[in-house]
């Protein structure tokens, strides 16, 4: 069941006893991304340092409230996907095209 943003169930743990796993909501993540995602795009040609301080508060909250339970594949998703923008933040201010990586 979902309750506070978070989804409850109940796993079998190592030793095969039921435990209690509760995860972010799939819905809360998107949201968080939508709103980060509305900062970068209204802030395109600001300085990077701008658009970070104004995200910050943002992850910051989040990760606090969610800080509890199964959160780490959540948050490694949500890091990625930041830096990723950042990145391309940063590449298009330098009016650069890719992000450098070879395939």
């Amino acid at each position: 069941f979902s309750f506070l943003g978070f989804d409850f169930r109940y796993l079998r743990s190592l030793r095969g006893a039921m435990r209690p796993h509760y995860t972010p909501k799939l819905k809360k993540r998107t949201a968080l991304l939508r709103a980060v995602k509305e900062v970068f795009r209204r802030r395109r040609s600001q300085p990077i340092g701008r658009v970070i301080s104004l995200i910050n508060p943002m992850l910051r909250g989040r990760v606090n409230y969610f800080a509890v339970g199964h959160s780490s594949e959540c948050f490694g998703y949500i890091k990625d996907w930041v830096e990723k923008k950042v990145r391309r933040h940063l590449a298009h201010a330098r009016k650069r095209q890719g992000f450098g990586w070879e395939r």
